[in-house]
């Protein structure tokens, strides 16, 4: 009885012993180690696109009907930026294609039975043109969109940028002054750079090349310059800070002088709605006294 409870004893520790063991994270292997230290350059990933119908339509149309270059290009680097997968920007095209392709001929269909006669040529140049247009309203949308959010990273660059000074008075090593302001804010700007910067330190890459690739894939001229100067400046031993400071100044200046030009165009353009209500205020005082004139001569 003791000999047949010690070999059960026996075979639950080996069994507990054995569980252990394989639930116990195995060493990593070395020719995968070996793979991660290798300075391996890494990519942002693409927007991430749904595998419904839409997006297989949108696929397809994106493969078979978009060109490199001209009116059916698609912008990807506008979408890119606004996180904005091809597939679904192809299928608003479409879309908006068949609604202005379908509105004329619904329209004219409802005034024949109205009894209204219309030659067949004019839904058939309603609807291609009405097409037309509605189909380069989400290309319109799109740029929009991403010049605005281009100027709202140029305006929150300027921040960073004052932040990695700041950092570098105090003491802290360039390192740690371009990936110290990163961790203090969460929006869309600072997470592309620390993006960048993770990137440029797992790929063992120089954090400027990092900055130069963002502002290339984001199409943001301030970034590119600032990083090719700096990496310029590091190597013939001149001060970052001296650098940094002198762009902060020209993106400010540059902002200021945008904002100025947008205010005056605006003032300008207030002036054709004004002069509009003037001149019926003018009317709307002086019909009265020059019809009575009028009727009295």
């Amino acid at each position: 009885m003791i000999a047949l409870a010690a070999t059960a004893g026996i075979l639950a520790a080996l069994g507990l012993i054995t569980i252990a063991r394989e639930l116990r994270p195995a060493p990593p292997r070395l020719d995968v180690a070996l793979a991660r230290l290798q300075p391996t350059r890494l990519h942002p990933p693409e927007p991430i696109s749904g595998h419904g119908v839409g997006e297989r339509v949108g696929g397809w149309l994106a493969e078979r009907w978009t060109r490199p270059a001209g009116m059916l290009a698609v912008p990807r680097t506008d979408l890119a930026l606004l996180d904005r997968s091809v597939e679904r920007f192809m299928l608003d095209k479409l879309a908006l294609l068949l609604a202005g392709l379908l509105i004329p001929t619904v329209t004219a269909g409802l005034l024949m039975l109205v009894g209204a006669t219309l030659p067949w040529t004019v839904p058939i140049l309603a609807s291609l043109l009405l097409a037309t247009g509605l189909s380069f309203l989400p290309d319109l949308n799109v740029r929009s969109a991403a010049r605005q959010r281009r100027k709202d990273f140029r305006y929150a660059f300027a921040a960073y940028l004052q932040l990695v000074v700041l950092e570098r008075e105090a003491g802290a090593a360039l390192n740690t002054a371009l990936e110290g302001p990163v961790t203090i804010a969460g929006t869309w700007p600072f997470r592309r750079i620390a993006a960048a910067l993770a990137r440029a330190r797992r790929g063992q890459d120089p954090p400027w090349q990092a900055l130069a690739e963002l502002g290339q894939q984001l199409e943001v001229h301030d970034l590119v310059d600032l990083a090719h100067t700096a990496q310029i400046a590091g190597t013939e031993g001149a001060k970052i800070h001296d650098v940094l400071t002198a762009k902060i100044t020209a993106m400010r200046h540059e902002a200021s002088a945008a904002t100025r030009t947008e205010a005056n165009s605006r003032t300008t353009a207030m002036w054709v709605p004004t002069s509009l209500l003037m001149l019926g205020f003018v009317v709307l005082v002086g019909y009265p006294f020059f019809s009575r004139l009028l009727a009295t001569g």
